[in-house]
């Protein structure tokens, strides 16, 4: 039971690729908004398969400028430098605790490896989440703020290329 991953770039995306992406959102159930359009939102986007199955899905998309406002990590002056974020990592339960979340984080950051990237995840209620960002060097910056959309505790999570290297 290897997964397979498969990493597709903006312009390669078919709809079969964003409905998979939709319908893996959806299952998450923690991102609003027409769920068919947010793998256009990404620059590249990973889906895992398993037997031909998707089970797991992340990308690298525009940054949420507003993670970084008062109302949320209010650390604003960090905000210009950056312009990504890695972000949709979701792993079907069935397939959870397989490390594929964490193998499809390593695969977008390798890609991405010269960009500032942020992340924002539950820092309470994704623990695991919070370890696969900090083994990758992300830092936790700012406070956390209460998502609009489940009321759990989030954070921002910042990875600097120049930090790392």
């Amino acid at each position: 039971m290897n997964p397979l991953y498969k990493i597709i770039e903006r312009e390669s995306l078919s709809d079969v690729d964003r409905n998979i992406f939709a319908e893996l959102l959806k299952k998450q159930g923690k991102v609003e908004g027409d769920l068919s359009l947010k793998a256009d939102r990404c620059k590249e986007i990973c889906i895992a398969y398993i037997d031909n199955i998707p089970v797991a899905i992340g990308g690298i998309k525009k940054k949420t400028k507003s993670d970084f406002g008062e109302k949320k990590a209010n650390i604003l002056i960090c905000e210009k430098d950056f312009d990504w974020e890695l972000g949709y990592i979701y792993t079907d339960e069935n397939y959870s605790g397989k490390g594929i979340s964490s193998s499809i984080v390593k695969q977008l950051l390798e890609r991405n490896e010269n960009e500032n990237l942020m992340a924002s995840t539950e820092v309470e209620a994704n623990p695991f989440m919070v370890k696969i960002l900090e083994k990758n060097g992300f830092i936790q910056k700012g406070k956390t703020w209460k998502s609009v959309i489940h009321g759990k505790n989030l954070g921002l999570f910042l990875r600097n290329k120049t930090i790392i290297k």
